[in-house]
């Protein structure tokens, strides 16, 4: 017989409570998508927490400041929200190609990231954006992490998803490649926040998921990119430093050459998404010839 039991606190003060209470272990569930959909298997032991009946805890705020987003807020709430598709269009986009919509209108962007999957969609636009993670502890104390640095066996839950406005830029995309054109799980994934005006880039951050373990920063892309003009000569330099960037980072991998060919085509289609061009133009379509 199993020996976990189950809790659903009501709200955060009753969460907190509950954990600086418990010794054993403790597993948290909120949309539960994996367990429903990829058969994840129950925890043998221990407490298992639903978040899904939490006051406070699904909410999104995007006000003249930052971002703010709830732990248990649906990947469907994020993509419907006008204020996420205003400020950080590629946040928005992510949620609406992550999964089905039966699995957006349970998954949780806290979810989305504990998860940890290297191919998690939200998360790429999250670390180019610089998030950072409003958690709570084992003892029931609230930290702040940046979200680089979180890992799922640590034992914080998230409580909230914090986009602060110095790390909101202008312009974002994303773009996924994946098996299938419908309920595809990432092969490759790419978000993009940058500065362009006047036809010439400023500050430009990019992250990619599906090249590692976790989402990272594509710092040779981002160079190739930062202060430079919208012209021939920058995007092969861009196409050529997406190369260099997969082959740092997966060298030797038997998936390395396929995904050297395929962050061109997404690279070319995440540039004429941030700056509102057709992936058509004659500009991109010079480039690839």
């Amino acid at each position: 017989m199993s020996e976990t039991s189950v809790a659903a606190p009501a709200d955060l003060a009753e969460l907190r409570a509950m954990l600086s209470a418990v010794a054993g272990p403790i597993n948290f569930i909120g949309g539960g998508t994996d367990m429903l959909i990829a058969g994840r298997p129950m925890p043998a032991v221990g407490l298992l927490i639903d978040l899904s009946r939490i006051a406070g805890m699904a909410f999104i705020c995007a006000d003249d400041g930052g971002i703010r987003v709830g732990g248990a807020t649906t990947v469907a709430a994020i993509a419907a929200h006008r204020g996420i598709a205003t400020r950080l269009p590629a946040l928005a986009e992510a949620a609406a190609q992550c999964g089905s919509v039966q699995i957006r209108n349970r998954a949780t962007i806290g979810g989305n990231i504990a998860n940890a999957a290297p191919a998690a969609d939200l998360v790429p636009v999250l670390v180019a954006a610089k998030a950072r993670l409003g958690c709570i502890g084992r003892d029931g104390a609230s930290r702040e992490l940046a979200i680089c640095d979180y890992a799922p066996d640590r034992g914080f839950l998230i409580a909230e998803v914090i986009l602060p406005r110095d790390g909101l830029l202008p312009r974002s995309a994303f773009v996924k490649l994946g098996p299938r054109l419908d309920l595809s799980i990432s092969r490759l994934n790419i978000a993009l926040l940058a500065e362009f005006q006047d036809g010439r880039f400023g500050d430009v951050r990019i992250a990619a998921g599906a090249l590692g373990p976790r989402p990272l920063r594509l710092r040779i892309a981002e160079a190739a990119l930062a202060g430079r003009k919208l012209e021939h000569a920058t995007l092969r330099d861009f196409l050529a430093a997406l190369a260099a960037d997969v082959d740092a980072a997966i060298p030797g991998r038997n998936s390395q050459a396929y995904k050297r060919r395929a962050i061109s085509g997404l690279g070319l289609d995440l540039i004429a998404q941030a700056v509102g061009l057709s992936p058509r133009d004659q500009l991109f379509e010079d480039v690839v010839q």
